[in-house]
């Protein structure tokens, strides 16, 4: 079996770094090789995070050299020596790039490339040149890209023509038994780009640092829709990520690695109250289609004779005088075979949002019964189409409580904020990161500031809207 691996050098990369991890985890690559320059921004939390879970192996630069991209060269090479002795190809990549394999994954690439070469020749082949395909913003144009974004591959689907000079630069898989430094990308400058196998996605226009080269990059001549196949596994990959990012900061509380939020002891117990309701438009409801992983509205009376779809449940946190509060949770009534809640397409799924408990805030619609919904912390109008209508879930005492309201009472047992969220993960001997993650996109800025990492700090309340 083919050996591969993407090699990537990063500073400060942790608004996009989660995406590109995810997206080459589910291309099949064998694993990533990744250098760090000494990010600040939490893309080392990011990266050991990954490396729990996949074959992702780090190195840091050498900060004794002065040359930026010296330095990074020089990782990039020590990594190569490093480890390219594990594997048969090799690919250099940067942040803003995404290999795209028409096949849809690397290992059906390099089957097809050598049924292309032939297998004498793929034998002997010291390179495979993968052409650039620059993409443009579309629908993006407008909106700011310093901040989190959904997935490239999910709103970038245009991109420049053939013509375009830079579609020369190339990106070679390359054998490290045979090289040990990363190949150059102008080697194949006097060959005509071919996308007929792969090709690397390079958003150009998205990482630009200037109007002026933004708004050369900014190419929307043709459409590929194809770059967006990897999604679905990659938004898996992600919330994997994500989770295992919040469930790494409850560790630390546990393990004593955190000083408490507050000094001010936090009380034995709190009783919340919890609302449980289904949501409706007219006559039809919102609920799960487990087959094509999209939530959207059914016939109330067709709900709960389909095995694939599952009703959507609201749960709506009370205060002491069990008055409703703007605080609220949406969650599928019935296990699905995903790791998060999909409320929206994949062009609006932000990295954050891959939970399978999802804050709400809830807004009641003066003078109707309806109410209208809005994601934290995307800020987003969920379902987009207006408002709803809250039919209360009555449960009967003898019946099974839901597992998602226990956990909400189980982790706001000793408070809704920051100390009693502490409180509740260090006593806790089980952990639901989704719960945790979605009562902690609810906690005011400098209340959340004081709990977790700045890192999630910065993924679930630093947003530009």
């Amino acid at each position: 079996m083919i050996r591969t691996a993407a090699l990537l050098c990063i500073h400060n990369e942790a608004n996009r770094l989660g995406w590109w991890i995810a997206h080459h985890v589910a291309a099949g690559f064998s694993a990533l090789l990744v250098c760090d320059d000494h990010s600040t921004d939490g893309s080392q939390d990011i990266l050991a995070q990954a490396a729990r879970n996949y074959d992702i192996r780090l190195l840091a630069t050498d900060q004794r050299e002065p040359d930026r991209l010296q330095r990074q060269h020089d990782a990039l090479t020590r990594m190569i020596r490093q480890e390219g002795q594990h594997f048969d190809w090799v690919i250099h990549l940067a942040v803003d790039e995404y290999f795209s394999p028409a096949s849809g994954s690397v290992p059906a690439f390099f089957t097809e490339m050598q049924t292309r070469m032939g297998t004498e020749a793929f034998l002997q082949a010291t390179h495979i040149p993968v052409s650039w395909c620059i993409t443009g913003l579309g629908a993006w144009s407008q909106h700011p890209l310093d901040g989190q974004t959904p997935h490239p591959r999910a709103i970038f689907l245009t991109h420049a023509s053939e013509k375009l000079p830079e579609h020369r630069i190339t990106r070679d898989f390359f054998r490290p038994a045979c090289q040990q430094t990363p190949p150059d990308p102008f080697a194949h400058i006097d060959t005509p780009p071919d996308w007929s196998s792969a090709r690397i996605l390079h958003d150009a226009a998205s990482s630009s640092h200037t109007p002026q080269t933004r708004r050369h990059f900014d190419r929307n001549d043709l459409l590929f829709q194809k770059g967006q196949a990897l999604i679905p596994q990659t938004l898996d990959v992600g919330a994997h990520l994500l989770q295992g990012l919040i469930l790494g900061a409850c560790y630390a509380i546990q393990n004593g690695q955190v000083t408490p939020p507050s000094a001010t002891p936090a009380p034995v117990t709190k009783d919340h109250t919890f609302s449980r309701f289904h949501l409706h438009r007219g006559q039809d409801q919102l609920v799960l289609d487990k087959t094509s992983r999209t939530i959207g509205f059914r016939p109330a009376e067709t709900v709960h004779t389909d095995d694939n779809l599952s009703p959507l449940c609201l749960i709506r946190l009370n205060d002491t005088d069990s008055k409703p509060t703007s605080c609220a949770w949406l969650h599928a009534e019935q296990p699905a075979p995903l790791p998060y809640l999909p409320a929206y397409a994949a062009d609006s799924t932000y990295f954050t949002t891959l939970l399978d408990c999802l804050p709400l805030h809830l807004e009641d619609d003066e003078g109707t019964d309806t109410v209208k919904l809005t994601l934290k912390p995307t800020g987003m109008a969920l379902p987009d189409e207006g408002p709803l209508r809250l039919v209360s879930i009555d449960t009967p005492q003898s019946s099974r409580p839901d597992p998602m309201e226990s956990a909400l009472h189980h982790f706001t047992m000793h408070g809704f904020g920051a100390a009693g969220l502490h409180e509740a993960i260090k006593r806790s001997s089980w952990l639901s990161p989704s719960v945790i993650g979605a009562l902690y996109a609810q906690l005011p800025v400098e209340d959340a500031r004081t709990l977790f990492t700045p890192l999630l700090h910065q993924l679930f309340h630093h947003w530009k809207r």
